[in-house]
């Protein structure tokens, strides 16, 4: 006898948006309130799609869902029937077994490494397995890499800093139409369904600048190097820092460079001090950048802090190993790393099924011996 004719409709509840995990979590329930029990049928495509008043690819996705969760099984020609009682089906909160990738632009940042440090330790305390690659700040990578694991049932979910907030690609829509979810970090795109986690790094731009303001710097460089990302760059914050300050903008301290952040930091420090530009201070946006930095002042015979301030942000293991110590505004990459993780379990796991949501966090200041009073001559290098 068919469902329908025994049982009420179940509709989804108004204010959901997410049919497909709301279906997925309500066959779930079924499952662990044993309604279906091990080894037995769950009703067909049609039957849910009936009971529940949803269409036929929410339905499919649901369960789409289930199979990679291992709560079901698909048998060819028969249906979709609940796994034996050993194997799973795993209670909403297990986390046993599941696979997740992540996708981060490149290695060789010491604040990405923190940061999937941050992620893996809180995937291996909760028993899953992390799958990390690199971008390589390529949007073309970003987009095969998902598009390849949207196909792929091994895999639950994933976390991606993109390489881009224009639209989200392909792969990112595929991955998410597969009923897997997705959350973003350090920024993201709008027009997809999908959680976030990042720094404000407005407020760390103005953290850095204030700290050198109050000081009593008032020539205060700006250096940034490639890649240049929207939503990384802090050039418009500092502009707007220096401004609370009651400091006029001037463009010859403003050094953005097409290089790789090490080089650029020398050429910029290079390039002003050979332009005879007064300045007494440089805000760096990264702390490789502040490498390049610190050896274009020792290269032009300049102290640190005695002649130049230098604060960068990140505070990485690199601000942590200078001479001397770089001041650094602390982006907290582990926390970071770890609240990303957890804002994806919660989905996986069907704890939290309601809209999207986006986490901004507050940065703090680390001060070092990088920074101090300026001297009474601004360094200027004449000829």
């Amino acid at each position: 006898m068919s469902i329908i004719a025994t049982e009420q409709a179940i509709s989804v509840p108004p204010g959901i948006r997410d049919k497909t995990r709301w279906l997925a979590k309500t066959i779930r329930d079924d499952i662990v309130g044993k309604v279906y029990g091990p080894e037995t049928a769950i009703p067909s495509e049609r039957e849910l799609m009936l009971k529940h008043e949803v269409s036929r690819t929410t339905v499919r996705r649901a369960i789409q869902l289930l199979v990679n969760e291992g709560v079901v099984v698909r048998r060819a020609g028969s249906g979709t029937y609940v796994r034996k009682a050993e194997n799973g089906p795993r209670s909403a909160g297990s986390s046993s077994g599941r696979v997740l990738s992540l996708i981060v632009p490149t290695f060789s940042n010491p604040l990405y490494a923190e940061v999937i440090d941050g992620i893996e330790r809180a995937a291996r305390g909760s028993g899953c397995h992390l799958i990390t690659s690199q971008s390589d700040y390529q949007v073309a990578s970003e987009n095969a890499g998902l598009s390849a694991m949207a196909d792929d049932p091994s895999i639950r979910g994933a976390i991606v800093v993109p390489s881009m907030v224009e639209r989200p690609v392909a792969g990112a829509l595929e991955f998410v139409s597969a009923g897997k979810p997705l959350v973003y970090l350090g920024r993201w795109p709008n027009d997809i369904e999908a959680d976030g986690v990042r720094i404000d790094y407005d407020e760390a731009a103005r953290i850095a600048v204030r700290h050198l303001v109050e000081l009593g710097h008032h020539r205060i460089a700006y250096v940034e190097g490639a890649p240049r990302l929207e939503g990384f760059s802090m050039l418009p914050a500092y502009r707007d820092a220096l401004a609370s300050a009651g400091i006029a903008r001037d463009r010859s301290l403003v050094r953005m460079r097409d290089e790789p952040s090490e080089l650029a930091g020398q050429n910029a420090i290079e390039a002003l001090v050979a332009e005879n530009t007064a300045f007494s201070a440089v805000f760096v946006r990264n702390d490789v950048t502040a490498i390049g930095i610190m050896r274009g002042l020792r290269n032009a015979g300049l102290n640190v802090p005695g002649d130049v301030s230098v604060v960068s942000v990140n505070d990485s293991v690199i601000a942590r190993s200078m001479d001397p110590l770089l001041t650094s505004v602390n982006v907290q990459p582990r926390t970071l790393g770890s609240l990303t993780f957890r804002a994806l379990s919660d989905r996986i796991s069907g704890v939290y099924n309601g809209p999207s949501v986006h986490l901004t966090l507050r940065p703090t200041l680390s001060v070092y011996g990088s920074t101090g009073a300026p001297s009474k001559l601004k360094v200027r290098r004449d000829s």
